[in-house]
């Protein structure tokens, strides 16, 4: 096993994450509030969406760790037995989403009996992967990996609130990007490509960056972490922004905002 898809180094270098580097590129003070501050825990609230995707990927984990065998049955019964229930607005929301997921799990257990038979296999699942960059770390939690009779490797990113998918969209998407760049640099011989599967519509698309694209998209990274390290955040000043309308900060940075106004 490639060290690198061992637990996080304990080195002095800092990390980075797709999850972090999208948050720096939509508020660098909500990357302030999460990732300096760390004070999440008093802002943040639980999201319907968050709890059925958590719930998802607890089963599709144990089904994959025990080579797939389990029926579309044993799956819903485990995902009922896994259910979260925090976030949901009502009893009637979490009941859809109840009955969305199951359907869900049967949808894509057909799905992954089909590549069975094409002879893929699981390589990672819901693996945490990293890659030294010299000055920092980059990082990233995969939902999977497969690798194809060919050698080659697949990396399956579930999303549970998206129906839909293209091709462009999974070229285009940061961290995907970032995940292929990764596991490149830990298979630097083997093609490597990405692939979105929407849990709830069962459909999905695939891209493969080619070499220059991936020169691009790390230098696109470089360049983002260091804007990151280089930001003094203790002297940021709240902008409004597009996303600020559903921010679980929102009312912090309100108190700013009138403060100023005084």
């Amino acid at each position: 096993m490639n060290p690198n898809l061992s637990a996080s180094p304990r080195a002095a270098k800092p990390t980075f994450s797709p999850t972090k580097i999208v948050t720096f590129l939509q508020c660098s003070t909500l990357y302030r509030y999460i990732y300096v501050d760390h004070i999440g825990r008093f802002y943040q609230r639980p999201k319907a969406y968050f709890s059925f995707g958590a719930t998802l990927h607890t089963v599709l984990q144990a089904f994959h760790a025990e080579g797939a065998r389990a029926t579309p049955e044993e799956m819903i019964q485990q995902y009922q037995q896994s259910w979260q229930s925090a976030g949901y607005a009502s009893a009637e929301e979490e009941t859809q989403y109840q009955i969305e997921g199951m359907a869900a799990l049967a949808t894509y257990h057909d799905a992954v009996q089909q590549r069975l038979h094409t002879g893929v296999q699981t390589l990672l699942i819901e693996k945490f992967i990293q890659s030294d960059m010299g000055s920092f770390i980059l990082n990233g939690r995969v939902d999977r990996v497969d690798r194809w009779p060919d050698g080659s490797l697949e990396i399956v990113d579930y999303k549970s609130g998206r129906l839909s998918v293209s091709q462009e969209d999974v070229a285009n998407d940061l961290a995907m990007g970032i995940y292929q760049l990764i596991i490149k640099r830990l298979y630097p011989d083997t093609p490597v490509r990405a692939t979105i599967y929407c849990l709830r519509s069962g459909q999905s698309a695939t891209a493969e960056l080619a070499s220059t694209e991936l020169e691009a998209c790390e230098k696109d990274v470089r360049t983002i972490v260091q804007d990151i390290m280089a930001t003094h955040f203790n002297s940021l000043k709240p902008q409004l922004l597009p996303i600020c309308e559903e921010c679980d900060f929102r009312t912090r940075c309100e108190r700013y905002w009138k403060q100023k106004k005084q």
